[in-house]
């Protein structure tokens, strides 16, 4: 099964749609913050998704590698992954749509062995789950979060938590695309091949 990247990133929208409602509605604060934080959080992953899919396709078609196929298909379910939850807690169940987003982008840098950079002159590098420490440690740190909400405990710091990190992560991302476009106007893409963010705050 293929998914085109432009098509990929329009199915987040209608999700981002549900975001702000939650954000809106008369819920307690921490609420209203947490659905705040994953607002930000589905743009960017909204673009990674259509990004990544994009790196695939572009560099399918220079090489026709066949390490893309399973490549391709972590991708691919780790954009369902996200997609799930992301429609979960636009529902409303914020901590468990939180869980499964954090869930699949765990699984996805634990899982994927290589990285795309189609301008390089090796489009496809090995990449093992020990490139990606520092991105699985802020994952997990972010999965205690959701547990914690969906457990009732200490909501107000776990929403307060999550809105500093994507935050935090947003703001970096900005810085980046910054110094890449300084660099080059391909550098914002291979800065990203890889999906290597945390979710929600990647795909993560």
């Amino acid at each position: 099964m293929k998914l085109s990247p432009a098509v990929a990133a329009l199915l987040f929208m209608p999700a981002a749609v549900g975001l702000i409602y939650q954000g809106v509605q008369p819920h307690p604060w921490p609420h209203r913050l947490l659905a705040i934080a994953l607002l930000l959080a589905i743009f960017e992953q909204a673009h990674m998704a259509r990004v990544d899919l994009r790196n695939i396709e572009t560099v399918g078609q220079r090489l026709g590698d066949p390490q893309l196929k399973p490549f391709g298909r972590v991708v691919l379910w780790t954009v369902i992954g996200q997609l799930v939850g992301f429609y979960a807690a636009a529902l409303g169940y914020l901590g468990w749509g939180m869980a499964i987003i954090l869930l699949s982008v765990i699984g996805f840098n634990l899982v994927a062995s290589v990285r795309l950079e189609p301008t390089a002159a090796q489009p496809i590098q090995a990449a093992n789950w020990r490139s990606r420490l520092a991105v699985l440690t802020l994952d997990a740190v972010a999965l205690v979060l959701a547990g914690l909400w969906i457990a009732q405990r200490v909501q107000n710091w776990v929403a307060v938590g999550m809105f500093a990190i994507t935050a935090l992560y947003g703001t970096s991302k900005l810085v980046s695309y910054a110094r890449a476009l300084g660099r080059s106007p391909s550098a914002v893409h291979v800065a990203h091949a890889a999906q290597e963010h945390p979710q929600p705050p990647q795909q993560n």
